[in-house]
């Protein structure tokens, strides 16, 4: 069974549905939304769905959200989902969850597919951000805390899942819809965050992939670096 935990910020349009899609599969074993300071209706329309609310009286971003909606979950296999999100089915929630029920992998990722095979393509090369995910307690756990900030959560996930687990996959999710930055709080304001959410994931890329590689490269044997080099 599986514990869904839906992190929502002012999402009242939307997350009524988002909890009704994902609510009476029959492998999902409670629906928690997390209420992250929102100044709307979130907590309402999603209790009225059906989910189990957290209500945090700071807006602390997606990963503090997370992380409380994570510490009152039942299961150690976690599907998040994201509030604004519509059109999931079940059908899209059991191919997201089985891999990582069956044990194949520790996260399975399922991404929206876009309107243009090259953008399709892109997925396949660009940091796996976003998107429907399910993973275990374990790999939430080994994630580390200054990693659990903003949009960092998803990279570091990632990251950690290859590293420390038994690896990730991901598929294409189609009839899925969401709602842009731009959308929920006009051009400025929109922009503005998805600037913030380019450069959060850009460090923390930059950190885990290139920072860390170079400090693994450095810190192995020198007879390993030798023979790395065709010494």
């Amino acid at each position: 069974m599986v514990s869904v935990v839906i992190a929502a910020f002012n999402e009242a349009a939307t997350v009524g549905r988002a909890v009704s899609d994902v609510i009476g599969h029959p492998e999902v074993e409670e629906v928690i939304v997390v209420d992250d300071g929102s100044s709307d209706e979130t907590a309402e329309r999603a209790a009225a769905a059906g989910a189990r609310v957290l209500r945090l009286k700071d807006n602390g971003g997606k990963a503090a959200a997370l992380e409380a909606g994570v510490a009152q979950a039942a299961s150690d296999l976690l599907l998040f989902l994201d509030a604004d999100v519509t059109g999931l089915t079940h059908e899209a929630i059991t191919r997201i969850v089985r891999p990582v029920a069956e044990g194949r992998v520790d996260m399975h990722v399922g991404l929206r597919a876009r309107k243009t095979l090259w953008l399709n393509r892109l997925l396949h090369v660009f940091p796996i951000i976003g998107g429907e995910r399910a993973v275990t307690r374990r790999i939430w756990n080994l994630v580390p805390e200054r990693h659990k900030r903003g949009y960092r959560i998803e990279v570091a996930l990632n990251h950690t899942a290859k590293r420390y687990g038994r690896g990730m996959s991901f598929d294409l999710v189609t009839g899925v819809t969401h709602r842009t930055k731009e959308s929920k709080f006009g051009w400025r304001r929109g922009m503005a965050r998805r600037l913030a959410m380019i450069g959060q994931v850009t460090a923390v890329t930059w950190s885990l992939y290139i920072v860390g590689g170079l400090r693994d490269i450095l810190s192995r044997p020198e007879s390993e670096q030798v023979d790395d080099r065709g010494g």
